[in-house]
């Protein structure tokens, strides 16, 4: 049995600046490690996130101390097992479920982006992030859960004033206040949405999250709120930082992009899927260490907060080659991890898809020549949450 390695220089200013030549001296050195700055152990090689993410036993999801449950309020269907996460994904797939998201969701995705796109398509330079992505991603996915009144601006910045605590490793409390806050306004706010699909249920996932639960109002609310709020995060991250950083990649190689121009129908898929696997939108999935788990030789102690790192495993040069750093649409496919593996595999993962390929081909199209801004680069941020903070481009107006 090795002795564990502590990683105790690595801060978290490191890992949101760029965490990914953190995790690659991890799998270099000590594919599972600790890391004291986020009081986390890092399981960072490809087939360890895999087994991990597929063994509730060996790692439960139920974190001590994770901040998903003190930001959210309690537990959600990503910190559960067995029969309780069951019981809280149900009612979302009645939605969610890939064929109906099929059917129902692109109409309104590609009303969304051509109503966002009309707004800017003829000034000929943009940052995406504001002016699309985030929008894009949030006003559809509160359109098809069944999420009333909200404005583009109040999701947007629910998200990031929530995220700040639910990727608060650090226990940093101006963050934790933040977020805290957030949470009571959301509660507050949607509450009137909720008194009145307690009478008339409009079989909206949000309508049916609610009479999956029994009891008066606020119980009910105690119990699945924190995993719609999870649905919020979620909802906005992978879909528009996942398109954020596939428009990134593609424009930083003009053979690519023209590619894809030329042949949307066969390459936009893999565009998204190459683009997620790049740069993942979610860092972590949260478990604690069961009973004598060892993983490469290093034994976990019972109890311990354990993070299967999914960016890490989606450039692991083991399974994706020495280009492995690259964003390369033509890379060979394989399945990644963006979405995470076995029983949380993301429930909302068919309509981050096609809000992002939606959003990829109509940029394509009503932007033409689109390429990188000529003066401003992209600049990233984050390790929980990784995405284009700014994303400036340019097109033929």
């Amino acid at each position: 049995m090795s002795s564990p390695v502590v990683f105790d220089d690595v801060t978290v200013a490191d890992l949101e600046d760029d965490p990914y030549p953190v995790y690659a001296r991890c799998r270099r050195e000590a594919p599972a490690c600790y890391v004291p700055a986020v009081d986390l152990w890092f399981v960072t090689r490809w087939a360890d996130v895999v087994a991990g993410a597929e063994d509730p036993v060996r790692f439960p999801a139920s974190m001590a101390g994770s901040p998903l449950d003190r930001t959210l309020g309690g537990r959600s269907v990503l910190t559960v097992d067995g029969d309780e996460q069951e019981r809280l994904r149900t009612p979302m797939e009645a939605t969610l479920r890939p064929r109906l998201v099929e059917q129902r969701a692109p109409a309104v995705v590609e009303r969304i982006c051509d109503e966002l796109l009309d707004t800017f398509a003829d000034r000929g330079e943009a940052d995406l992030m504001p002016a699309f992505c985030e929008p894009l991603s949030v006003l559809s996915l509160a359109e098809v859960i069944g999420l009333r009144g909200l404005g583009v601006d109040t999701l947007r910045r629910w998200f990031h004033e929530i995220a700040a605590g639910t990727s608060n490793y650090e226990n940093d409390p101006s963050k934790q206040v933040t977020a805290d806050a957030t949470v009571a306004e959301i509660d507050r706010v949607l509450r009137p949405q909720f008194e009145d699909q307690l009478a008339h249920p409009d079989g909206t996932m949000v309508s049916d999250m609610l009479h999956a639960e029994s009891g008066e109002l606020d119980e009910r609310m105690r119990a699945f709120m924190p995993t719609l709020k999870l649905a919020l995060i979620g909802g906005l991250q992978e879909p528009a930082h996942g398109l954020g950083t596939t428009v990134v990649g593609l424009l930083s190689d003009p053979m690519q992009v023209s590619a894809v121009r030329e042949d949307p129908a066969g390459l936009i898929r893999k565009a998204v899927d190459e683009g997620i696997r790049w740069i993942s939108p979610i860092g972590t999935q949260g478990r604690c260490a069961g009973p004598d788990v060892v993983v490469d030789g290093v034994a976990i102690p019972e109890g311990a907060p354990v993070g299967l790192m999914v960016p890490s495993a989606n450039r692991d040069e083991e399974v994706w080659g020495p280009t492995a750093d690259a964003y390369d649409l033509f890379r060979p496919r394989h399945a990644n991890a963006a979405f995470g593996f076995g029983p949380h595999f993301c429930v909302g993962h068919q309509l981050a898809r096609v809000q992002m390929r939606t959003g990829l081909r109509r940029l394509l199209e009503r932007l033409p020549g689109l390429r990188a801004h000529p003066d401003r680069a992209p600049v990233f941020s984050g390790w929980e949450y990784r995405g284009p903070a700014e994303l400036w481009v340019t097109w033929d107006a």
